[in-house]
């Protein structure tokens, strides 16, 4: 069976890398052009990019899925099969017509559950103890095809989305060889979706992570998971914004700091060597355990205050106090 691949991120390397090592026919690797990244804007090719290159296999990259010269190039090859994990774009109806079988899409939830273009940070927003990946059969709709395979995977209580995803892709990548393993021997599942139930989890914003003192603990630090490393939760600040990349809710009814009456918006309630700095919010308050300031490393919160001399009873040198 021969195969053409599309994905993008990182967390289509590992599936990518399973294919091959199965000994699947994979004629071509469809990605996404190399873009300005880092702090010098220096063109880099995307991570799939560059697993296929070391793999030997050969690469594309069209301005969009459905450019005609890209069609006659996966045409010319007369792929049995698409696989698509986190490309970054539809794939046209013009392009699901070439495959001989069809195209499944390797998707980072448990579909119905957080259909789109986020679905790990979806999961974490809603607190969801359990998430997992499935292979999916695209159509035209979003997301809505029906199910070949589904994995579960429990999600730890204070993981974030860099380290879930990277558990989420070594189980995408087994799920989607014993699909393929499926399809070939002609054991071709396809359980409809209950729409009803589905969720929709967008794209990601730039400032998506922006953290206000308004904020519930436990919004706050699903917020600080699911925007972890990418693209960052913060606050804010007089100074530059100080990143959170970990943090935990404090107590419902914190302690009084010097100079500050219980609860006081924004005050430094406590400083701890473990769990960093506790910080009063407009209801309860939150332990910021790791944080990294504009231009600087990551470290851990009561180093972060100890550095910038902050003790309790000091107010948070927020820009403004609330969105």
């Amino acid at each position: 069976m021969r195969l053409v691949f599309y994905g993008t991120p990182a967390l289509a390397v590992p599936p990518l890398e399973r294919l091959r090592a199965d000994g699947k026919a994979i004629d071509l690797v469809v990605t996404r052009r190399d873009r300005p990244r880092g702090r010098g804007l220096a063109t880099g090719k995307s991570p799939v990019r560059e697993a296929a290159e070391s793999l030997g296999i050969p690469v594309a990259t069209p301005p969009r899925a459905g450019d005609p010269e890209g069609l006659a190039r996966v045409r010319a090859l007369s792929p049995d099969l698409l696989v698509v994990v986190a490309y970054g774009q539809i794939l046209p109806a013009a392009l699901l017509a070439i495959p001989r079988i069809g195209a499944i899409n390797l998707h980072y939830s448990l579909l119905p559950r957080h259909r789109g273009a986020s679905p790990i940070q979806a999961a974490l927003l809603a607190g969801d103890r359990e998430t997992g990946v499935s292979t999916m059969w695209i159509t035209e709709g979003l997301d809505e095809g029906p199910v070949a395979r589904a994995h579960p995977v429990a999600i730890e209580p204070e993981e974030n989305a860099g380290e879930l995803g990277a558990r989420l892709a070594q189980v995408g990548a087994q799920c989607l060889s014993e699909t393929v393993a499926d399809i070939e021997a002609g054991r071709i599942a396809r359980v409809p979706q209950d729409s009803s139930n589905a969720t929709y989890a967008p794209k990601i914003s730039s400032d998506a992570g922006r953290l206000t003192l308004d904020l519930s603990p436990e919004t706050l630090t699903r917020r600080v998971r699911a925007y972890t490393p990418e693209p960052g939760a913060y606050f804010e600040l007089q100074g530059g914004r100080l990143l959170v990349h970990a943090a935990i809710p404090g107590p419902s009814s914190p302690p009084s700091a010097p100079g500050g009456a219980p609860g006081d918006t924004g005050t430094i309630l406590a400083l701890d060597r473990e769990r960093g700095i506790l910080l009063a919010l407009e209801e309860g308050s939150v332990w910021l355990r790791r944080v990294r300031p504009s231009g600087r490393k990551e470290m851990p919160g009561r180093d972060y205050a100890n550095g910038a001399r902050w003790k309790p009873g000091d107010r948070l040198p927020l820009l403004t106090v609330r969105a």
